[in-house]
């Protein structure tokens, strides 16, 4: 599965955060390969109450870094809205600080409860964020596919 946009990554966590439409206190974290191919989905806490701190080790043990080129964390519950300063957003940045020296690079942060998601990173297609040149262009695979044919 080649991811595409930071939605993607909401979409395949929701289901281990909000089975059913119940909000579990879990972490998830979605490893992806150079070419932006799903890598790894593992869920890292059954217990987040709010703060990544606990659960750092786990995060960065959650992926290979000789595979893992990209990651996303989501977890339950959201923050305030336009509070850039809020405890998890603050963690969230330091443990993408901490993977990038290992040569891993967060893409996407998401907050997940019953009634949506919130993301402190891009949500929409890569390939529309300048911010995101670096990333493979995803929506230009199939042009470079080894067979050349889709379907």
């Amino acid at each position: 599965m080649i991811i595409q946009a930071g939605f993607d990554f909401q979409l395949i966590a929701r289901p281990f955060i909000v089975p059913d439409g119940y909000l579990l206190p879990r972490l998830v974290v979605m490893g992806l390969d150079s070419e932006m191919q799903l890598d790894t989905i593992e869920v890292v806490s059954d217990e987040f109450a709010g703060t990544l701190e606990p659960f750092r080790d786990a995060i960065l043990n959650a992926f290979d870094p000789k595979w893992t080129k990209y990651f996303a964390i989501a977890h339950a519950g959201i923050w305030c809205e336009n509070s850039y300063d809020d405890p998890i957003l603050v963690e969230a940045r330091l443990l993408a600080e901490e993977t990038e020296k290992q040569g891993v690079h967060m893409i996407g942060h998401f907050g997940i409860d019953e009634t949506g998601y919130m993301s402190a990173m891009a949500h929409s297609y890569f390939d529309q964020y300048p911010s995101h040149k670096d990333l493979p262009r995803t929506m230009t695979h199939w042009v470079h596919s080894k067979i050349g044919v889709c379907g």
